[in-house]
């Protein structure tokens, strides 16, 4: 794999000044196969209440207190179109019962630990985070590494809650058996870095690895053949401050940080948002375009997706939106050149699956992270991720 340094354009600047977006009209909450409603139309919710259920005991709950107005189908970043429970906000922030914040977090047994996290059903991009913690065995890397260029949300939680990431991380070290953790940061953090120094001498098993700026570092596949850990489970930062929230506050995660940024937008700027908000009205309510003609770009660049609308419904799977002045790009032939095999972070060949569409079976192309950096180094400019994308549905064709 060949480290691609992505060429920024320096005049986009996150805000200095924390945003947020807690106010939605309404969420919209999916109806996952084997899920059960706990509510009916009309029912009024309070906000943290459990609203569907399924039968291992994973929960979804309300981010809001309001009423219950019914189902409707609604998008998914994931590519899926769910059932969704829809909830009518009454912006009283009603809870039923408030619980005071523990003082420390340090002093959770293995049992209470897994115990709180499974009752909120911890899960994050997919991925069933207590299964991750208990799959760990001798190591762990906790990836503080910020994937797109222009993002900002793991930066910006180091900056503001650094103390909470460090005492999570020993927790889960100290539960999981004292393992060696991994805690990566990008080379050119250097604020970051000198802060961390004068810290890290309190948690012993926590080793500090600095990594290129460059693409696609901070994939959780790269980092674990960078390290040659390749049995060692990867968890986000964002991960690890979503369970100190819940070990402090007892209370499941319904908010997250989401970057919207770009040179087409103002302000440019993380935002904390209510899961199961629609990222349309989180934009009109806070947000401006600065040029008629623009391409959104939804959770980045490279490995994002051009959208030509928001009307998305938040989830663990969105980190944020990238607005860009529209830019006509011309295709070319291929030139046979082969950046893109050698670019390729799991040593896929993308011209292959693009001289063979529709004719390449499963087995070669599954492994495929649709990171987008074929199409970034294509001097001719062809869409190779999309042809990576459209293969996963073949299932017929050659070897």
């Amino acid at each position: 794999m060949q480290e691609v340094t992505i060429k920024k354009d320096n005049k986009i600047k996150l805000d200095t000044i924390f945003h947020s977006s807690l106010n939605p009209k309404f969420i919209f909450l999916p109806i996952k196969k084997g899920y059960d409603l706990l509510v009916e139309d009309n029912d009024y919710v309070y906000k943290n209440d459990k609203v569907l259920v399924s039968p291992l005991g994973s929960n979804i709950y309300s981010s809001i207190s309001g009423r219950v107005l019914g189902i409707k189908e609604m998008t998914y970043f994931n590519g899926s179109t769910t059932t969704s429970l829809v909830i009518e906000n009454d912006f009283k922030e009603n809870i039923r019962k408030r619980c005071g914040a523990r003082k420390y977090i340090n002093n959770y047994t293995k049992e209470e630990f897994f115990d709180t996290l499974k009752k909120v059903s911890l899960h994050y991009k997919g991925n069933d985070t207590v299964s991750k913690i208990k799959k760990i065995e001798s190591s762990f890397i906790v990836n503080c590494v910020e994937l797109e260029p222009y993002f900002g949300n793991k930066y910006f939680i180091l900056k503001k809650h650094i103390e909470e990431v460090l005492e999570t991380i020993d927790l889960i070290d100290k539960i999981t058996g004292n393992n060696k953790v991994l805690f990566v940061i990008k080379n050119n953090e250097s604020e970051l870095i000198n802060e961390l120094m004068n810290i890290l001498g309190t948690y012993p098993n926590i080793e500090l690895k600095l990594i290129n700026d460059a693409y696609p570092n901070g994939r959780d596949e790269v980092l674990k053949k960078y390290f040659k850990l390749d049995l060692a489970q990867v968890i986000d930062v964002e991960e690890i401050y979503n369970i100190y929230e819940i070990l402090k506050r007892g209370k499941p995660v319904t908010e997250k940080f989401i970057t919207i940024t770009g040179n087409a937008v103002n302000p440019s700027c993380i935002i904390k948002v209510k899961m199961g908000s629609l990222l349309s009205e989180i934009f009109t309510s806070h947000f401006d375009f600065t040029s008629k003609n623009v391409d959104v770009y939804i959770n980045g660049l490279l490995g994002g997706e051009l959208v030509h609308t928001l009307k998305y419904v938040v989830d663990s799977n969105i980190d944020g939106i990238l607005i860009m002045e529209h830019t006509e790009i011309e295709k070319e032939a291929c030139i046979n050149c082969g950046i893109c095999s050698k670019c390729c972070p799991m040593g896929l060949n993308p011209k292959y699956v693009f001289d063979h569409e529709g004719r390449v079976k499963p087995i070669y192309y599954e492994k495929c992270l649709q990171c987008g950096l074929c199409n970034y180094v294509c001097p001719s400019n062809i869409d190779l991720k999309s042809c990576m994308k459209g293969c996963r549905k073949n299932e017929k064709g050659i070897e």
